[in-house]
Order: structure tokens, then sequence, then C-alpha cells
């Protein structure tokens, strides 16, 4: 039997995105991050952002972009978010000018753990993402000085068309790398992504990625997969803690459910942007009372609709990622995941 989320909401996480500047032009990105973005917020935004989220009894904060190394404030939010008892995360390519001593400085403030993004197992398919010579070897030293900082290191991967099938290679390299963990995230059509829907990966090679995930795991690897891949049914107790538990901030102070919304903007959709940034209102009062995270709360606590309600796998899939829905079809009509193997 599925059990609903029940009020009241509890901010747990927050993923804070410092900046859109990034030394990367990933094809995929959905950020629209470019080595020339203007897009970040100040310190003092971040600082205060940091503060009313431990006052509401946050336990982790992430800070990510695109690069968050290069942003001039992070060792003060660091500071600020390690003195206030949070768990520390950093989103990072490593691409950056003299990466081990930054990352032996962040480690030193307190910083728990770094999640570097990784496209294939070679260094040719991985640059073709990436589209930055040399960014592979420069990851992979950042990954080392990380490790050899007793930091935990962790690993996303994107699977497209033309790089699913290297998640073995990545997962064996891992363990060559000492990383702990894989987390597979989904393409999301948005940002740079809208111009590469084609490398989607399609139900037939979603239904063989699967297969290498399970495969992976029965061999001892941690294979992480998010709410966003529910309708792969790999977990067995699925969960979507969007605007529920956590929250994502960007440069520009609007917030949202998660990642895969950053595109979204509430006015489109629930008709305004009131107390959906945070300018003017703090984030406790965007937290209890935006319209945005509200709609997607009534959405995650109540009944399915058919053909997802009567359907065997419901308890396994939850009906699979509600942003992919209202990015497909522009609401939150209740239906069934766009990539529903069962459909």
């Amino acid at each position: 039997m599925i059990q609903y989320h029940r009020r009241p909401f509890k901010l747990r996480e927050i993923k804070i995105e410092v900046t859109y500047r990034c030394p990367l032009a990933c094809i995929h990105c959905s950020s629209d991050a470019t080595p020339s973005s203007s897009l970040e917020m100040s310190q003092e935004e971040c600082l205060q952002i940091i503060h009313e989220a431990i006052q509401m009894g946050a336990e982790e904060v992430a800070f990510s972009g695109g690069e968050p190394l290069i942003w001039p404030g992070l060792d003060e939010a660091i500071d600020a978010a390690v003195c206030g008892g949070l768990h520390v995360i950093i989103y990072t390519s490593g691409n950056i000018p003299k990466a081990g001593g930054r990352i032996e400085h962040l480690a030193k403030l307190g910083v728990n753990t770094f999640i570097f993004s990784i496209f294939s197992a070679n260094q040719k398919d991985h640059e073709q993402v990436t589209r930055i010579k040399d960014s592979f070897l420069k990851t992979k030293r950042a990954i080392n000085i990380a490790n050899n900082n007793a930091l935990r290191t962790e690993l996303h991967f994107v699977p497209l068309a033309n790089n699913y099938q290297d998640l073995e290679d990545i997962a064996h390299l891992s363990h060559e790398w000492g990383v702990t963990r894989i987390s597979i995230l989904r393409f999301v059509p948005q940002g740079r992504g809208a111009l590469i829907k084609h490398r989607a990966l399609n139900r037939i090679q979603n239904i063989q990625l699967k297969r290498t995930i399970e495969r992976l795991r029965s061999k001892g690897f941690d294979i992480r997969t998010g709410s966003p891949y529910n309708f792969l049914m790999l977990n067995d107790q699925p969960k979507c803690s969007s605007a529920i538990d956590r929250l994502i901030i960007g440069p520009d102070l609007r917030i949202f459910p998660c990642d895969a919304f950053k595109q979204i903007k509430a006015e489109e959709v629930v008709g305004t942007l009131k107390f959906s940034q945070i300018k003017g209102v703090g984030l406790e009062e965007c937290w209890e009372s935006s319209p945005f995270l509200e709609r997607v709360r009534e959405y995650l606590t109540t009944d399915f609709a058919e053909p997802c309600a009567s359907c065997d796998a419901l308890e396994k899939c939850l009906s699979g990622c509600l942003a992919q829905k209202v990015i497909a079809n522009g609401n939150f009509e209740k239906r069934p995941d766009p990539m529903c193997l069962l459909a």
C-alpha cells in the first residue's frame, strides 16, 4: 500500500546554485551554464539563505552551479554552513586552475562530500559531452585529491543514447578511483538539453539500462537511482521528496522543487511567481506559502489517476517523474510518465 507524505513538511536539504559560470560546455546542461555567464547570487544572499535554513532545522546543504569552485563567496558560505551544523556537499567538475589546493582547502573548512560528473569511462567520449579538451583528466586528478583528503567522493552519470552502454565500464573505473557511489541522473530536456532531445533514451534503451544497473548491484556496486527513474521500478520503496523535504535555489533566487524543475517557471504553471523567489521574502515564507511548491505537494500527496491507479506496478514506480510530465505536457495533470515501460 502506498504511503503518502504527510504534513507538516520540514526542510531537510537545500541545494544552492551559486553561479551559472562554468569552464565546461556540456551538451545537455540544464542550467545553460557558460564560462561567461553573469548569473550568480551574491555572498550576502547566500549567507542569508544558509542562516534561514539552519533556523528552519535543515541538515544538509549542497553547493552547485555552474561550477561553485569559481564562485568568490564559497569559503564564507561553507564556513557558515559548517558552523551551523550542516552536512556540506560540493558538486564540481574539478576543472579549475589549482584545483588540488582548492579542494584541500575546502576539506579543511569542513566539506564532507565532493560529487563529480562523469560521462564516459574514456577520455574521448567524456569530452564529446563536456566539449573541453583534457576535462576528463582534470576530473580524474580532482577525484584523486579529494580521496587523499579523506573526503567522500561520488560520481553522477547522465545516460544518453550515445553513452548509456558505458555504465558498466564507469562502475569499474569508479572502483579503481576509490569512488563510493554512482548516481544515475535522468536526462532532462531543458536548457541546452532541449537541443538534443533526440539523444534521450528510448524504451528499449531504458530497459537495457535497467538490466545493467541490476547486474552491477548484484556485483556489489552502489548504484543509486533517484525518483526521476522510478519508472524503471528498481527500488523497493520508491519516493519523491520534491518540495517535501528538499529545495533547489537558483542564482536568480528562484526556488524549485527539484533539479528537473529548473526551467519550469512558477508563473507559467501556477499563474504566479509569488513566494517562489527569495526577493523581499524569506526562505521560510517561500517554503510555507509558495503556490508552486504547494501544487507539487498536492500532486504527491493525493491519489493517482487512471491508468496508473489500477496498475499492478504503481507501488514500484509511483507513476514516474512529475517534472518530466510537466515538461512534456505543460501542466500537473495526473498521467503516466512519458517513458512508462508498461504504456
